[in-house]
């Protein structure tokens, strides 16, 4: 008699699901409402949430007036029974849970070196020269750009990341005119920055071997009990991403204060394909976190994001849908008064993409490029540029795929340079939008250090208004309004 074949088990699907409930229903009775999705076939994590969710105005009008809120739990189903799940009665409303990247890139490998506690003071360095810019100045090309870059209706010169780094942590703070700022008693003081991106490994914190404490200056985080203690989110290809992002900051904001809002962690029973992922849900969770710790004691100010999707084919209501949870969340985070970033991404068509490249087919180029919440209208969506005014050609492009489909990016800041990477990773320097994030960041809190009550659209106003064209001339849709200028918009808000 022959053997049976063996038929593979399909994996499971990671979905979210939202419940109307109750107003103020505890923790334990929004379970048992998610419990009755069983027979959808939902198989609840009950370790995760419920999250509220803050639906637009004219829905959370009509729960309101019903005496109900919505909440968000989260599980897996078999992805056969997905549609079963969608018409359930319990089901508000289903989502993909999907997996994100960090928009970090590194096209040429380099030599590991091994990572060593560092002391509190390395991250102080002294610029190579000073910019000659004067607070609320008009724009102007920096030394040494190409003349094409500002009114000849030419774009500028592209950097395809595949030289190396150009220049270090000193020119790239010479090019932002930071130093100045600096002469003028401000460095971020009074200023908390939430990194939320792939862990920390913060000095103070029982870092888990054989990982070292490489970042000072965190003094709190999400998930509460084990902020700090691991930045291996995202793999081993991009292992301590967060930590580069949380140097980077603090190299431009030196006195600033950071939050390690890790939205990775390490689920028992994960498959191979999943452990490092970071999925939309964790997100979620520590962005409701972060309004809740602002709305209550003021802190973290800022929220700095240098991860999203490549793939709309991954999820398209992340990509698309101003409803999705998650950016109820930004808006939510953006309407309590927190200043929030995101990386434009790294799906551009300023350069050729390498053979194996994770933006989608039809997510590359203007229009297409910038998905999800990382395009929403009022956040500050940054691209890339090097030391030496070069637009980073792999930046997303505007407008904004999620509508209203805003102009977009907003700004470049600088990346690609001989940051954290170089002394305590195995890649060549510190790159992609990811960078540039991180450096805007810091220069958005050395704004809001010296202006405490600076508002989201102050801070995008004067960094837009002062910025320095690199492409064509005015607002363009690879770099936005050109390179922001930290002096010079620090004369204006």
């Amino acid at each position: 008699m022959p053997k049976a074949r063996k038929t593979a088990t399909a994996p499971r699907l990671r979905v979210m699901v939202e419940l109307a409930v109750k107003r103020d229903t505890p923790r334990e009775r929004a379970f048992e409402t998610a419990r009755a999705l069983a027979s959808a076939g939902l198989d609840v994590d009950l370790e995760y949430g419920p999250v509220r969710l803050r639906p637009p105005q004219p829905e959370r009008e009509r729960l309101e007036s019903a005496g109900l809120q919505l909440v968000l739990v989260r599980g897996t189903i078999d992805p056969a029974r997905k549609p079963e799940l969608d018409k359930h009665p319990a089901a508000y409303r289903v989502w993909i849970d999907t997996p994100l990247r960090p928009f970090a890139r590194s096209l040429r490998p380099a030599r590991a070196r091994p990572s060593a506690p560092r002391s509190r003071g390395y991250r102080r360095r002294q610029a190579a020269r000073q910019p000659t810019e004067k607070p609320g100045a008009s724009p102007r090309p920096a030394r040494g750009q190409a003349k094409a870059a500002v009114g000849a209706g030419l774009a500028g010169p592209v950097n395809c990341g595949t030289t190396g780094a150009v220049g270090t942590i000193a020119t790239a703070l010479t090019a932002l005119g930071v130093t100045r700022i600096w002469k003028r008693g401000h460095r971020g003081r009074g200023v908390q920055i939430g990194v939320v991106d792939g862990g920390i490994t913060a000095f103070g914190r029982p870092v888990n071997p054989p990982e070292v404490a490489v970042i000072d200056r965190v003094v709190d985080g999400w998930p509460t009990a084990t902020w700090g203690t691991t930045a291996l989110g995202w793999g081993p290809n991009n292992a301590q991403h967060g930590n580069m992002v949380a140097h980077d900051i603090l190299a431009v904001a030196p006195q600033a204060q950071l939050w390690d809002i890790r939205i990775w962690q390490d689920m028992p029973g994960s498959t191979p394909a999943e452990k490092f992922a970071v999925y939309v849900s964790n997100a979620i969770a520590a962005y409701e976190f972060s309004i809740a710790r602002f709305t209550a004691g003021g802190v973290p100010q800022i929220l700095t994001n240098s991860w999203g999707l490549y793939d709309s084919a991954n999820d398209p209501d992340f990509a698309s849908d101003p409803r999705s949870p998650f950016a109820l969340m930004v808006q939510e985070a953006l309407d309590a008064g927190m200043l929030v970033l995101f990386a434009a991404g790294n799906c551009g068509t300023g350069c050729p993409h390498p053979t194996g490249s994770p933006c989608g087919a039809t997510d590359r180029g203007p229009g297409h490029s910038i998905l999800g919440p990382n395009g929403h209208p009022d956040v500050m969506t940054v691209g890339g540029a090097d030391t030496n005014g070069q637009w980073y050609g792999f930046t997303s492009q505007g407008p904004a795929v999620l509508p209203p489909n805003a102009a977009k990016p907003d700004f470049c800041s600088i990346t690609q340079f001989a940051g954290f990477f170089p002394v305590h990773g195995t890649k060549p320097f510190d790159g992609g939008t990811s960078t540039a994030c991180a450096t805007a960041a810091g220069v958005v809190a050395l704004l809001k250090g010296y202006r405490p009550s600076l508002t989201q659209a102050q801070a995008k106003t004067a960094l837009m208004s002062t910025a320095r064209n690199i492409r064509a001339p005015g607002f363009d849709a690879d770099s936005g309004a050109g390179i922001i200028r930290a002096y010079t918009a620090f004369g204006v808000v």
